[in-house]
């Protein structure tokens, strides 16, 4: 494909999807083809170019882990060590002197799970260089949420604390010493520098057409995803990194057979894995205020495809561009993403109720007469109806989380996990009456 071609495909999705501004690059056997699309400001008009930077948002989190990589092949850790032993702040934690780095990577440390301690960015929006090491010391006072997979954003900050002390270095410039420099990535910053640099707004579809949205700052959470901007260039330079170092295919490498629908198909080390006919591929996602992007790698075709938007509409622009995209350009065929309701697939439907909680997250599943599952939370209540035997359509419309997913599954058939988007939030268990003896 062209880069006239690469354009015209990308505004049509662009378009079809009322998505602002957008940047796509092709990497395939060294050669690289890039486009772009429409404004980085709605409000100021400013076109994206090649000098624009999005938010990769959680693509950090695939950097973080190449990092890591790298620090371990320098022999400055282990992949095996105790997360205690590199995160001082929870050196007193049991679950941390148990899990190592590479359950960190893996999304399955067990530790603490709370929604103050996940999504507390505006709480921790200090600049100052010891914003993650407050974060770890208020992870330590949490009990661990128990050994299941579940996506979290503290986990890869933790693992940007490790970066610290392993390296002497603030994590960011630990990031630009042993991944962005070595890599080419020249474009690519922090946006808790001092300089003034030049980024796209992020902007909310609503009726009235996108409105741009302020940016999420937050150094505690940069390791997560707060902080790096990058370009769409240097994402095929990282992707260009990891199909020539041999020794990044480690990273690649299945952990948790973890099927969570329209998000993965099993999680390795810092990178999601597709089952996508045609060939093998990985890869990770970015969500973050008004911003989308999407980096997939198909290391035996030596190719990689980055998509970077600045629309809340960006992932169904990827959706429709990569289905699209993939098929032309590599023969890869992406199963489609199908949101109507299968009443006769889940069975006995009361094995899914239940309460599902963090200590400050609670969600009650209940089964109906209707064949569907009733969802209550903080936030409302909502009718889920059956897709397969373990996810639930609950938002159609939504682009990023239409679904939920039930996992962990006992010999009963029980689950013990609820998933919302990537989050997993374990079952709590009634504890039965006991008889009482004169």
């Amino acid at each position: 494909m062209n880069g006239g071609d690469l354009a015209a495909l990308l505004g049509r999705h662009a378009a079809r999807h009322s998505v602002p501004g957008a940047a796509i690059g092709i990497l395939r056997e060294g050669a690289v083809t890039t486009a772009y699309y429409g404004v980085a400001d709605v409000t100021t008009g400013e076109p994206v170019t090649g000098e624009t930077g999005f938010s990769p948002g959680s693509l950090t989190k695939s950097m973080v882990a190449t990092v890591i990589a790298h620090l371990a092949q320098a022999g400055r850790l282990s992949l095996d060590d105790s997360v205690a032993m590199h995160v001082p702040e929870l050196r007193a934690s049991r679950w941390a002197a148990r899990a190592t780095l590479r359950d960190l990577l893996a999304n399955r440390s067990g530790l603490p799970l709370r929604a103050e301690l996940e999504f507390g960015f505006t709480g921790r929006n200090a600049g100052d260089g010891g914003a993650l090491s407050r974060l770890a010391s208020d992870v330590a006072a949490g009990e661990s949420a128990g050994r299941f997979w579940s996506y979290t954003n503290v986990g890869w900050c933790l693992l940007g604390r490790a970066i610290e002390t392993s390296t002497d270095l603030p994590w960011e410039e630990a990031m630009r010493r042993h991944l962005f420099e070595k890599a080419g990535m020249s474009g690519t910053h922090f946006s808790t520098d001092a300089h003034t640099t030049r980024r796209v707004s992020g902007h909310q579809v609503t009726t009235d057409g996108p409105v741009p949205v302020e940016a999420l700052v937050a150094r505690a959470y940069g390791p997560a995803g707060t902080s790096v901007v990058s370009t769409v260039t240097d994402l095929l330079r990282f992707a260009a990194l990891h199909l020539e170092d041999s020794s990044l295919a480690a990273l690649r490498a299945v952990q948790a057979e973890i099927a969570i629908y329209s998000w993965l198909d099993s999680w390795c080390l810092g990178w999601a894995w597709f089952d996508w006919k045609g060939a093998q591929v990985w890869g990770w996602d970015g969500v973050v205020s008004g911003e989308r992007s999407f980096l997939r790698i198909v290391p035996e075709r030596q190719a990689a495809v980055a998509l970077m938007t600045n629309s809340t509409a960006g992932r169904a622009m990827y959706r429709s561009l990569f289905d699209e995209l993939m098929k032309s350009s590599f023969d890869i065929h992406i199963p489609p993403l199908r949101l109507e309701a299968a009443f006769d697939v889940a069975g006995d439907l009361s094995r899914f109720a239940g309460v599902y909680a963090w200590p400050d997250r609670k969600i009650e599943v209940t089964a109906t007469a209707r064949g569907t599952l009733l969802i209550k939370s903080e936030s409302g209540e909502s009718e889920a109806l059956p897709l397969g035997e373990r996810t639930f359509l609950v938002e159609p419309e939504n682009p990023d989380n239409p679904t939920v997913t039930f996992g962990a599954f006992d010999a009963a058939g029980r689950p013990q996990v609820l998933y919302v988007m990537l989050w997993g939030l374990p079952r709590l268990v009634r504890q039965e009456p006991r008889s009482l003896s004169a």
